[in-house]
């Protein structure tokens, strides 16, 4: 009960942005696997079965799994055999979350494959021949790169994934192949639609072992991109830098570093989740008095997440406030290059042939972290009846748009997305870690349950304590959830300055982007022209006859209004606004306010 006690006693302040993490390799580190799979007691292995084996049969914790299923593979069954997961270090046979770094690996990334062969070092040149290109155009390079620098990626040779042994090493290559694959499609305007094998093979090779898509995601940008300063003062935010950017510049470093920062709460929050949860398990007078001060903690950790992302919308955060993102470099010059798309991968089938597939790119709705707090909160994305006309025109209009996407897609390509009827939280885990995946599936299923074992108890959630406790743990709940509605409301105010906003706005004359968005402004003119006209029309008709044309009038503008709706999309390939305020409805939806109900939910 000690720990327990120790991790509420006071959250970290915000000039604390990170948590004073030291790296640890796993020789290092001893874990814990159940209920909570994250590394922390001094138990190895022998002793914890030991402890297992002595739990009564119908003990929660003896019917839990004990190493996570393996990732799925991202072509076809025929690869499952090869997207088994590296179990050659304790990190991934803890689902990969560590209780110093969380999602973050329990090691600085590797930096680089050169050495290794077999076609590695080949591809970090090529890297750097890329990155000192786009360094040196001005405007972010998007579209611009010169056909000699896209013939050299193309005659690059086959590498291959053998000498690949280690998760880390995993990591570095899938970090480097979707990097190189993203610099070659956006290297032109309009964008490339074939993956020259060289780059396809070995991206889903890579993505295979790691339960990935053949795409950049969030991981190949935030948790697998850093380094330390100083190795000596570990892992914390003013001792971190972003590597293997597109653009190189201070507000492509920033973006990211946003994200990392959000990422070093993890650790604190994972040992607060982990605490509540072995409480409930008793649930007892004293156990429902640490839950609530471990909640109003958890609170409290999220709205610094919430005043780091109002800092960068205000224009500096992080360590002494260094860091600033320019919006309009942002959407216009870095973010292109993140953009997923419809493309042919050369040579990646089981025969060797060609495949078409459609992926978007990272997303910071790709953070395991923010998944974890919603299932630890109970805050359900799945799809249901709209409990408000403002969410059913919401949900609505997104069912139409996903519908229309999806009659665009020839079945090749949507055999590679998820689900139809996904939510766009439950899309968003397609592109995480195979492992981190697992660990979510793992957390929920401690709620659920046990096939295997009928009579074994099961561990309440967090939100059925709440309901069955209103009083004692009903509060604190609900200020844990509503700061999680502070976050998603800060989260659109982020979305709608830096890339609604700058998507109304002129891009420089000298972007790739200018003509197209020149035709749609010329477009939008002559569409409001139109409209007046209709509108001026309809008003004349009903001055001269009165003859039910009201309708008319009312309905003109309202068609035109929903045909002219712009679609923002994010990169992660979802449309961006409808999104996140979906997100934010199903948060709301969770607080359970003043006088809860005391049925368990």
């Amino acid at each position: 009960m000690q720990s327990q006690q120790s991790a509420a006693a006071g959250p970290s302040s915000m000039t604390d942005v990170g948590i004073a993490a030291p790296i640890a390799g796993p020789s290092h580190l001893h874990r814990r696997k159940l209920p909570f799979p994250i590394y922390e007691d001094d138990q190895d292995e022998a002793s914890l079965l030991a402890v297992q084996a002595q739990l009564p049969s119908n003990h929660f914790l003896a019917q839990r799994p004990v190493t996570p299923p393996r990732p799925e593979s991202v072509i076809d069954a025929a690869w499952g055999d090869r997207a088994r997961p590296d179990t050659s270090s304790l990190a991934a046979a803890d689902y990969d979350v560590s209780v110093l770094t969380g999602f973050l690996p329990p090691e600085e990334p590797v930096q680089s494959l050169r050495g290794i062969g077999h076609g590695w070092d080949q591809l970090e040149d090529a890297l750097e021949r890329v990155q000192y290109e786009v360094s040196m155009i001005p405007g972010g390079g998007v579209g611009k790169l010169s056909d000699a620098l896209r013939e050299s990626l193309r005659e690059l040779p086959m590498a291959s994934v053998e000498p690949l042994t280690t998760l880390p090493l995993l990591r570095r290559a899938h970090t480097l192949t979707a990097h190189l694959t993203h610099f070659y499609m956006h290297s032109t305007f309009p964008s490339q639609t074939v993956v020259p094998a060289c780059l396809a093979v070995p991206l889903v090779q890579t993505s295979d072992r790691l339960g990935l898509p053949p795409i950049l995601t969030y991981a190949d940008t935030v948790l697998w991109t850093w380094r330390l300063r100083d190795k000596h003062l570990g892992l914390r935010a003013d001792n971190v830098e972003m590597t293997t950017l597109f653009t190189s510049s201070s507000s492509e470093h920033a973006f990211f570093a946003l994200s990392l920062f959000c990422e070093l709460h993890g650790p604190e929050l994972l040992r607060l989740m982990s605490a509540s949860l072995d409480e409930a398990f008793f649930a007892d007078a004293t156990s429902l008095s640490r839950i609530s001060a471990y909640l109003a903690t958890i609170a409290h950790l999220i709205d610094e997440l919430t005043a780091l992302m109002a800092g960068a919308t205000k224009g500096e955060f992080g360590p002494a406030g260094r860091e600033r993102i320019s919006p309009e470099a942002f959407y216009w010059e870095i973010r292109p290059w993140f953009n997923g798309g419809k493309w042919k991968y050369e040579g990646v089938g089981e025969d060797g042939q060609d495949l078409v597939m459609e992926w978007g790119g990272p997303s910071a709705g790709q953070s395991t972290l923010v998944h974890a707090l919603d299932l630890f909160l109970g805050i359900d994305h799945a799809p249901r009846r709209p409990s408000s006309p403002t969410q059913e025109k919401t949900e609505a209009l997104a069912t139409i748009r996903e519908e229309a996407t999806e009659v665009a897609e020839d079945k090749a390509s949507s055999l590679h997305k998820a689900p139809s009827d996904a939510t766009f939280m439950q899309r968003m885990s397609h592109y995480m870690p195979g492992h981190h995946r697992a660990f979510l599936r793992h957390l929920e299923s401690l709620h659920q349950p046990n096939p295997a074992a009928p009579n074994a108890h099961v561990l309440p959630s967090l939100r059925q304590l709440a309901r069955r406790h209103p009083h004692r743990l009903g509060p604190a709940y609900d200020r844990a959830v509503q700061a999680m509605k502070r976050f998603r409301d800060m989260h659109m105010r982020l979305a709608t300055v830096f890339i609604v906003q700058q998507a109304r706005r002129e891009p420089a004359r000298d972007s790739v982007h200018w003509a197209e968005w020149e035709t749609k402004r010329v477009a939008k003119e002559v569409e409001r022209t139109n409209e007046r006209r209709a509108q001026e029309a309809a008003a004349a008709l009903v001055a001269s006859s009165s003859s039910s044309t009201s309708g008319l009038v009312s309905t003109v503008p309202a068609t035109e209004a929903v045909r002219k709706q712009d679609k923002i999309a994010g990169t992660g390939g979802t449309d961006l606004v409808t999104f996140l305020k979906l997100c934010r409805d199903r948060t709301t939806e969770a607080i359970l306010g003043s006088a809860p109900s005391a049925a368990a939910s």
